[in-house]
C-alpha cells in the first residue's frame, strides 16, 4: 500500500526553484550552442556563485565593460603574440556581451581560444581597483600564470623577448620612473595594465592581507607582494617586459603613457603597434 506524502509550501517552493534553474540552463544552452558563456554574477557584498571550468597553466585575462572597437583590436594583437596553448579570458558585463560575441572574435569564442565570464558591470576607477583586489575575482581567473592586459596596452612584434621569458616571476610590469612618483619609491615594479602575475601568490596575499586602501591596485600589489615571498622582476628585467614611463626600445608590450613626443616617436620606430595606444595620435 502506497503512503501519501503531505505536500507543504516548502516542497512546492523547492520544486519551483529546481524547475526555474533547469529552464535557465536550457535557455542559455540553446542561445549559445557553440560554447556556453560562464555566467558569474558578483553581488554587492562580494559573494559569487561557484562554477566549474577548465583551468590552464597559463592564460591571458582582460577585464572590460565597454563596447569599443579598440578592445577587439587589442585582443587580436594579444592572440598573435601569446603561445597557442594560452587562452584569453574576457571578464565583461551584460552591456557588452552581444558586442563581443558579434565581433570578429566570434570564431575564437566558438573554438574556446577566447572565453567569456560575465560579472556585474563596473563603471568607475575606484571600483575597478577594488574588483582587481577582490578574492572572488581571482577565484574566477582560470589560469595560474596570468598575462593581465588592458585595452590601453599593446604587444610588440619586433621585440626579441617573449612573454614566456618571464614565467619565473610572480609579478612583472613596466617599472615606474621615480620622477614625480608619489608612492613608496622602494617598490618600482610595476604597472599592472600589462603585467604577468601568479594567481596562487595573489590569492595568498589577498587571504592574508585584504585590500583596504586608496592606492591603485598595481601599486598596492607592488608594495605588498613581498609579504607572501612573491618573486618580483628587478627593474632591469621588468623594463624589457613592458614600457610605460621608462624607455626601452623593444619591449614585449607597451602600456599607455602621457609623456613627451620624443619618447613616443622613438618607440613608434621600434614598436609600430604602440601608436594604437599612445595619446594624442601621431606627434
Amino acid at each position: 500500500m502506497f503512503s501519501v506524502r503531505r505536500i507543504t509550501k516548502e516542497s512546492i517552493r523547492s520544486f519551483i526553484s529546481v524547475v526555474t534553474f533547469l529552464l535557465s540552463v536550457l535557455i542559455i544552452t540553446r542561445t549559445y550552442p557553440c560554447r556556453p558563456i560562464v555566467y558569474i554574477f558578483i553581488s554587492n557584498n562580494g559573494s559569487n556563485y561557484s562554477f566549474t571550468a577548465d583551468f590552464y597553466p597559463h592564460i591571458a585575462v582582460l577585464v572590460e565593460f565597454r563596447e569599443t572597437d579598440r578592445m577587439v583590436a587589442v585582443v587580436h594583437n594579444v592572440l598573435q603574440h601569446i603561445p597557442e596553448t594560452w587562452p584569453i579570458q574576457i571578464v565583461h558585463g551584460k552591456e557588452n556581451v552581444n558586442f563581443i560575441r558579434n565581433s570578429t572574435l566570434a570564431s575564437f569564442i566558438a573554438t574556446g581560444k577566447v572565453f567569456l565570464t560575465l560579472v556585474e558591470s563596473i563603471d568607475d576607477k575606484r571600483r575597478i581597483n577594488n574588483f582587481l583586489t577582490d578574492l572572488n575575482f581571482w577565484k574566477l581567473v582560470r589560469g595560474e600564470k596570468v598575462l593581465f592586459f588592458q585595452i590601453d596596452s599593446i604587444m610588440c612584434s619586433n621585440s626579441p623577448h617573449y612573454v614566456t621569458d618571464y614565467l619565473q616571476y610572480d609579478y612583472v610590469g613596466a617599472p615606474w620612473d621615480l620622477t614625480g612618483f608619489q608612492y613608496n619609491k622602494t617598490y618600482r615594479v610595476g604597472n599592472g595594465g600589462f603585467s604577468l602575475r601568479s594567481r596562487e601568490k595573489t590569492l595568498a596575499l589577498l587571504k592574508m592581507f585584504p585590500y583596504n586602501s586608496f592606492l591603485p591596485e598595481d601599486v598596492w600589489y607592488a608594495e605588498n607582494f613581498h609579504r607572501v615571498n612573491a618573486s618580483i622582476a628587478p627593474v632591469n628585467i621588468a623594463k624589457t617586459f613592458s614600457v610605460e614611463s621608462m624607455f626601452y626600445a623593444r619591449p614585449v608590450g607597451v602600456h599607455q603613457f602621457p609623456w613627451n613626443c620624443k619618447f613616443r616617436r622613438q618607440l613608434r620606430e621600434t614598436c609600430p603597434e604602440s601608436i594604437m595606444v599612445l595619446p594624442n595620435g601621431r606627434c
